[in-house]
This record gives C-alpha cells, structure tokens and sequence, in this order.
C-alpha cells in the first residue's frame, strides 16, 4: 500500500533537517576556528539539497500520470468468462477494476460497485443471455452513460444489444476469444473523443486475427 501524499513530504522534510544536522555537526566538528563559516556552508548546503528535493518531487508529480482505470460490468453468471478476460487484461498498462478483486470483507457491495463505476474512466459492459435476463443492465448502463464514461461492449453469445448501447460498436468474442481480445485491446489504446459520436449502426469491432 502506498503512502499518502502528504506523509511523503513529511519523510522528506525529515530527511532534509536529518541532513541539515549532520553537516551542522560535521561542519563544526572539522572548522572550530571558523565557526561561522562552517555554519554558513552547512546552510548552504541544505538550501541546495532542498531545492534539489523539491526539484525531484514536482518532477516526478509532473512525469506520474493515474493508470487509466477501466471498470468490468458483468452478470454474476459469467464470472467464468470475466476472469479470463481480466487475467488478460491485467498485463495491459490499465488499471483494470473488478469488482471480485477490489471488494473487501466488510465493504458495502453496492456502495464500493457504485465508487469503483465513478472513478473509472472507460467501462467494458459484457453482454451476454444470462445478463438480458438481469435487471441491471440497463439501469448501470445508463447510469454510465450519465457519468460521461466510455462504454466498451462485450458480446460473448447471441443475443440481443441493450436498447442503450444499439448504436456503440462492440468487442465480438462469440466466435475466439482472442479475435475479441485484440479489438478490446485496441479500443483500450485509441484515445478517447472529447465529443465522440457513436455511429448510427451497430456492428462488430474489426480485430486482427480476422483479417488473416
């Protein structure tokens, strides 16, 4: 578990005045006759490890960007397909949240579903009979839909689109599972539309596989 932000700053501060006191010492150990002189290199010496600390710490604020975070909505009933999906998914650059893996013991489910649902930033809905025969579907959907996330469709047997995602092309995995791994995956890498307009058909996403 990494540390908070602001326990960080507290180490390296530490760190600093640790270092500050050392040299002090150091400084006034080795220059007796030159007291002064030795406190104003000491001082100077801090200064400069400062500034080269806070150089470091807004570089690194600068250079880290959040993984993008990709939130896996499911039926329950497919949770055989879900895991193969997210131990392949897991060795892409994203963050990929499932809930079977990020929901501890004593966490509100519905609660920590809902907070997991808000910070992601793209959203794979797997659609499937056993998730048309669901309630939620449609309701998460649209609830995606309102909190602007990108929706990535995942078919995986025949049947039918939600009305919500008719228009959305899909990640079509009834055929190989890796032809619609590779169309996923690719769909994961294109950076999203500030405005995207879905197109006015549905139809499945090209994969790479298909083309040979």
């Amino acid at each position: 578990m990494s540390k908070p932000k602001h326990n960080k700053i507290a180490d390296v501060i530490t760190a600093i005045l640790i270092l500050a006191a050392l040299l002090y010492s150091a400084v006034g150990f080795l220059s007796d006759r030159h007291l002064a002189a030795g406190v104003e290199i000491a001082l100077g010496l801090l200064a400069l490890v400062g500034v080269i600390a806070i150089i470091a710490m807004l570089l690194r604020a600068i250079g880290r960007k959040e993984a993008h975070k990709v939130f896996i909505l499911y039926s329950d009933e497919d949770l055989a397909f879900v895991s193969k999906l997210y131990k392949a998914l897991k060795i892409t650059p994203y963050t990929i949240l499932w809930d079977k893996k990020e929901i501890q013991v004593g966490d509100h489910i519905e609660e920590k579903q809902r907070q997991l649902l808000e910070e992601s930033d793209d959203v794979i809905v797997v659609i499937s009979t056993r998730s048309a025969d669901s309630d939620w579907p449609e309701s998460a959907i649209v609830k995606a839909i309102k909190l602007k996330k990108r929706i990535l469709p995942v078919l995986i047997d025949d049947t039918e689109i939600p009305d919500a995602l008719n228009a959305l092309m899909f990640a079509d995995f009834r055929a190989s599972f890796d032809d619609g791994y590779f169309s996923l995956r690719d769909a994961l890498k294109a950076e999203r539309p500030e405005d995207p307009t879905p197109p006015s058909e549905r139809k499945a996403a090209p994969n790479k596989m298909a083309a040979n």
